[in-house]
């Protein structure tokens, strides 16, 4: 089955100039139909066995094995592309790594409880991959964020503490009144499945936006780069946010 239509390790420096400029980059259609589609039969059938309501798959591909999830994972010019954007971001080449790859379905009454959930990834390059994205009414389930607002940081005790106080449920509550009154103006994207979303998730504050939880959204999510890669902490972190996400 064809999964890629188009991904070209030799376009890093034109996206990582987008990144830097505009906040983000994408490459359009980068996932065929036929992709998309088995992207969906997968998660329809992961879905059920949720009873509907809000799930996520959270592992290294090696545990996502014969999924579309470990598929695009595994494309050789993909993760070229994604070992290549984090090295030339952070200047310095990196340890071997795994893409980590996560699929979120936000849908039902549990989904708005992942709604605004601002954060900063662990990682330099965040990858988005839009599959199912409600189209009807205004809670879409958008991408909204504030790109590049620091520095990768050099010491994994600083990134904690920073990430500590903005990824707090108060934090949440005040940085989301903010944005609802004005006060405050991120950036938004219109997500279209089928493209591929790049940004720098360890540098940009970020959270999907309100979905109606009559319809689902779902994404696929690739991680790569940990500045702070062999970390205790950083570990205990990794493996704190999987038990979360379970």
């Amino acid at each position: 089955m064809s999964l890629i239509a188009k991904i070209y390790p030799n376009e890093v420096p034109q996206l990582l100039r987008s990144i830097e400029t505009q906040g983000y980059a994408v490459l359009e259609n980068a996932v065929t139909d036929e992709g998309l589609s088995w992207f969906r039969q997968w998660i329809e059938e992961v879905s059920t066995g949720s009873g509907q309501g809000y799930h996520a798959i959270f592992g290294d591909v090696e545990k996502i094995d014969h999924t579309p999830l470990a598929t695009l994972s595994e494309n050789d010019n993909f993760r070229q592309l994604m070992q290549s954007m984090a090295e030339k971001s952070l200047g310095r080449p990196l340890p071997e790594q795994n893409i980590l790859a996560v699929l979120r379905c936000v849908q039902g009454e549990s989904g708005k409880k992942k709604t605004n959930t601002f954060h900063y990834d662990a990682s330099v390059i965040t990858a988005l991959l839009p599959v199912e994205i409600p189209q009807h009414g205004e809670a879409r389930g958008d991408l909204v964020m504030f790109p590049n607002l620091r520095p990768f940081r050099a010491s994994v005790l600083f990134n904690v503490i920073e990430k500590t106080l903005m990824q707090n449920r108060l934090a949440r509550y005040l940085l989301t009144k903010a944005i609802k009154y004005r006060l405050l103006k991120p950036m938004t994207l219109y997500l279209k499945p089928g493209n591929l979303y790049f940004f720098y998730g360890y540098r940009s504050l970020h959270a999907n936006g309100a979905c109606d939880p009559a319809f689902r959204r779902a994404t696929a999510l690739f991680h790569f780069g940990d500045p702070h890669y062999g970390s205790t902490l950083t570990r205990s972190i990794v493996k704190l946010n999987r038990l979360l996400a379970r």
